[in-house]
């Protein structure tokens, strides 16, 4: 008896879903992938909204830096101020 394929374009809630649902045992296209995690590296994430984040990313190409360094910057000089302003 043949088994269902595993469906390809779901988003993250609808593979989140499927996969609490079903098992990669009942299915014939599975195939083993090898990968690595790097728990070491520490990331924060902040959700900005995509207004916001694209006016970050244009202000960034501007200047020629990434989105990253310009916020890190903008963090930062905020952070010494409140600083400054807390003596």
């Amino acid at each position: 008896m043949p088994k269902d394929k595993i469906p390809e374009s779901l988003t993250l809630e609808e593979a989140a879903e499927f996969w609490d649902e079903h098992s990669a045992l009942d299915y014939d296209n599975v195939q083993e992938v090898h990968f690595s995690v790097d728990l070491r590296k520490n990331r924060n994430y902040v959700d900005l909204s995509d207004p916001l984040a694209k006016e970050i990313r244009m202000i960034a190409h501007e200047r020629g830096v990434s989105p990253r360094v310009l916020v890190n910057r903008w963090l930062r000089e905020k952070v010494v101020a409140e600083q400054r302003s807390e003596t």
